[in-house]
């Protein structure tokens, strides 16, 4: 499992992120997986579309720049 640390603490879009492989039909995916303590709710409170697209953009150039390929990306609500 690959971990990553955001680089400044109070950066609540990115707080880390992993690889997870997912099996089906004997074909694997690689999944990048984003926590964030961002809202991601439309119409909560605290829900901000423009950090949430960032946290995307950021998270799609996370993909490209992969040394692997990666298939999707999962971004997940802070534990």
């Amino acid at each position: 499992m690959n971990q990553q640390r955001a680089h400044a603490d109070n950066d609540r879009r990115a707080l880390r992120s992993w690889h997870e492989w997912e099996f089906k039909d004997g074909e694997r995916r690689t999944i990048l997986c984003v926590e964030t303590g961002l809202e991601m709710r439309s119409g909560e409170p605290g829900f901000d579309a423009d950090q949430l697209s960032m946290l995307v953009q950021e998270a799609m150039e996370m993909m490209r720049t992969s040394p692997s390929p990666i298939d999707a990306l999962r971004i997940l609500p802070e534990h």
